[in-house]
């Protein structure tokens, strides 16, 4: 028996496969189910999030812009923000596009969070300081992202709760049918 094995007996932890708890795939396939729920329903409801989709998506193609931008005007120079900013610009365009090419929840969760964390990254940089950088409002274009980006996160929740809402309750309608002879 070798000391790793004599330790576990010791401590009486005994084997790592014993006591582990079986998966749940039902859980899983549910998760993975919600995250990759598409626009579905009537014709106006599909055509309520598709234009929810392209104004969510415009906007943090606009912030991803206005980075690239501030990129371009001087922010390169900074050590850690510049490289950031570039970063940003580049992530917002593309999610941007995947938002409008693959409309599913998972990319409207993320688009949203990148919003929402944008925002943050402003605030913090803006309060407390950021990577030895101090930002502040009267900056150029700060006002216009912190805008920008506040409504698409509004319109991005908005559509990803319809999204999840319409789901749930597309489930519950198949059940129901499932339950009546």
């Amino acid at each position: 028996m070798s000391t790793i094995d004599a330790s576990r007996e010791h401590r009486g932890i005994g084997s790592p496969i014993r006591g582990v708890r079986p998966s749940h795939p039902r859980k899983l396939q549910r998760t993975l189910g919600y995250a990759f729920i598409g626009a579905s329903g009537s014709g106006a409801r599909r055509a309520a999030i598709t234009v929810g989709l392209v104004v969510g998506s415009a906007l943090l193609a606009s912030s991803g812009a206005i980075h690239l931008q501030l990129w371009a005007m001087g922010y390169r120079t900074i050590p850690t923000i510049g490289p950031l900013f570039l970063l940003q610009g580049i992530a917002g365009v593309l999610l941007a596009v995947v938002l409008l090419l693959w409309r599913r929840l998972l990319v409207v969760v993320a688009a949203a969070g990148f919003m929402v964390a944008t925002i943050g990254g402003l605030l913090v940089s803006v309060n407390f300081g950021l990577f030895g950088f101090m930002d502040t409002f009267a900056a150029p274009y700060a006002g216009l992202s912190v805008v920008l980006e506040a409504a698409g996160a509004v319109v991005l929740g908005v559509v990803g709760t319809v999204l999840a809402l319409g789901h749930s309750q597309g489930n519950a309608t198949i059940e129901l049918e499932k339950s009546v002879p």
